[in-house]
């Protein structure tokens, strides 16, 4: 199961967790790649909310059956 979420306040944002316990914000084809804190790793999206960044990351993912 993939965890992301539309940003609230600009909708056009979906952030993402990858199996790398990393963000991947992406707006149409543009994308950022930020840390669990918020820093940039890569890509042209440079900025992300990064307290969107800390949750998506402890967001705990539901027990399995």
């Amino acid at each position: 199961m993939k965890v992301s979420i539309r940003h609230p306040f600009d909708r056009d944002s979906v952030y993402e967790l990858t199996e790398e316990n990393q963000v991947r914000v992406t707006r149409g084809v543009s994308y950022g790649l930020f840390t669990a804190e918020g820093i940039h790793v890569e890509g042209e999206i440079r900025q992300a909310d990064p307290q969107l960044c800390v949750w998506i990351c402890n967001n705990p993912e539901p027990p399995s059956p």
